[in-house]
């Protein structure tokens, strides 16, 4: 137990954390609300590996050989101690690195660094390219996403699960090949073809995560759900739509409603990842009745936690709720005078020991 002002009160073993998960999942009512944090001072995650430094040159292309997994290692068990030390509810999970558009890169993207992270550059110039897309199993990309996950399993040694890090979602993939407004007129323009882009990209996306979770042995007889550290009892998976924040519900409908449910079928344990910009679509998202947690961020210079409440609200009625962020005990505060003790995770993202104690201390005593 960590002593001084940054101490928690109760540091809950491996079965009682287990437990709260399992409550967390079958949306019975919990002691306090489940709790996973990440110590960083800011949320560019690329900078948080000193590996990273030296790639993070604006305009540098970067290619597969430049990851060195060995250099990455060190901040890794960094982030697990730390994670240990605060006496979280989440299970710490490892991802390949974080800041590699990995299916954008997989997908033919060439990947250039910028100063704080790194970005692709879209290929696809007409529709009939996307014959072209295909999975190729020696694609060095894809090589290196699992050689990164192969070595996490590794050095894991049973201590920590290793699950998938932002893998962008089926608009997000194509907005990235082709262009954001170019994929937009597109739907419009050629709505079938679309259709069987979307679909095919999210048929690659399904192939890479049955690779990588092949590769990965049971937690606990679980999976977690990386990036966001929350274990599940059986296989699980989280997927993201940015990009639906530029269609109307009716085109969210048409193009995205079929490659979510695909994306779900087959995991008893589902969630999505959301920013406000994407609320309008909520009725649509909820809608998937495969779909079993919604991940909100609460957004640097977006709304307010008290700002979001009612939707906050409205996916814990049809939903598990996990919460990310910068959250404050004013925004903590806020949430127990409101929300449910259901179905309720915050992954919280703190600049110092001292606070993500304080934070803990707060939520252990919710029902105080």
């Amino acid at each position: 137990m960590i002593s001084g002002s940054s101490g928690v009160h109760h540091r809950p073993g491996t079965s009682e954390r287990l437990r709260m998960h399992r409550l967390y999942w079958e949306r019975e009512e919990q002691p306090y609300p489940l709790a996973a944090f990440r110590v960083e001072k800011d949320f560019f995650f690329s900078r948080h590996f000193q590996a990273a430094h030296t790639l993070l040159e604006p305009g540098k292309r970067i290619i597969p050989g430049m990851l060195s997994v060995e250099k990455f290692l060190p901040d890794y068990e960094r982030m697990f101690q730390v994670s240990e030390q605060i006496g979280q509810d989440g299970f710490w999970t490892a991802e390949p690195f974080t800041g590699i558009p990995w299916m954008e890169a997989i997908l033919g993207c060439e990947i250039y660094a910028a100063e704080e992270s790194f970005i692709s550059k879209p290929w696809l110039k007409d529709l009939a390219q996307a014959d072209e897309i295909r999975l190729d199993l020696e694609n060095p990309w894809l090589q290196k996403y699992l050689e990164f996950t192969d070595r996490l399993v590794n050095v894991s040694a049973g201590r920590f699960p290793v699950g998938m890090p932002i893998m962008r979602g089926p608009s997000d993939m194509v907005g990235a090949l082709m262009g954001q407004a170019e994929m937009v007129y597109a739907l419009q323009d050629e709505p079938d073809r679309m259709k069987s882009l979307f679909l095919k990209v999210t048929e690659i996306f399904l192939q890479v995560q049955e690779l990588q979770r092949a590769r990965i042995p049971p937690f606990f007889g679980g999976w977690a759900l990386g990036f966001y550290h929350v274990w599940c009892p059986g296989p699980s998976i989280w997927y993201q739509d940015d990009l639906s924040a530029l269609l109307s519900p009716e085109l969210f409908r048409t193009f995205l409603a079929p490659t979510s449910r695909r994306i779900c079928e087959g995991f008893p344990y589902t969630a999505v990842h959301l920013h406000p910009a994407s609320f309008f679509l909520l009725d649509e998202i909820l809608s998937n009745d495969r779909l079993k947690a919604v991940e909100v961020n609460k957004d640097v210079g977006g709304p307010s936690v008290e700002e979001m409440l009612p939707v906050l609200e409205k996916i814990l009625v049809h939903k598990n709720l996990i919460l990310w962020g910068d959250l404050t005990i004013q925004d903590l505060e806020i949430i127990k005078r409101r929300l449910p003790l259901r179905g309720l995770f915050f992954h919280i993202i703190s600049p110092s020991m001292e606070e993500a104690g304080e934070l803990l201390r707060f939520i252990r005593t919710w029902r105080n």
